[in-house]
């Protein structure tokens, strides 16, 4: 079976070197940018199997991003990477279309795992979040 199909969009040079080398041990990296509008042409184009988006980018955010990916390919897992990890936006980015939600700050520990549970079917939340951020009471339910 072929490797996993895997865009990576984050506007930091440096970060998404990181990501790439992170991601490649869950799959195979296929394109790499640097800007919201330049990851939903490039995922129409090359119709992968996990895009990995930051939120705070140029031209489009990584919401809109996640929205538009999703909407032309419904089959396509979304996974948020980002600096501003709280439990707001993490509802946000879910809310989006996103099946999983990874701090940068946790990302080498966190994204690989991330990407195999949602090319599984599962959602993934870094557990710094759930460990470290005061979370709304809910009446039932996982989240």
């Amino acid at each position: 079976m072929s490797k996993p199909h895997i865009l990576l969009a984050d506007d930091h040079p440096q970060m998404l070197s990181n990501l790439c080398r992170l991601a490649d041990k869950a799959g195979e990296v296929v394109g790499a940018v640097t800007d919201g509008r330049a990851a939903v042409e490039v995922s129409r184009r090359l119709r992968p199997d996990v895009v990995v988006l930051d939120l705070v980018m140029p031209r489009v955010g990584g919401l809109d991003a996640a929205r538009a990916i999703r909407k032309e390919l419904p089959d396509c897992r979304v996974i948020v990477c980002t600096m501003h990890g709280n439990w707001n936006t993490k509802e946000e980015a879910f809310a989006a279309g996103a099946v999983g939600f990874v701090r940068k700050q946790s990302a080498h520990s966190d994204l690989a795992p991330a990407i195999r549970a949602a090319l599984a079917g599962e959602t993934f939340v870094s557990p710094s979040l759930l460990h470290n951020t005061a979370r709304p009471q809910t009446n039932g339910g996982s989240g």
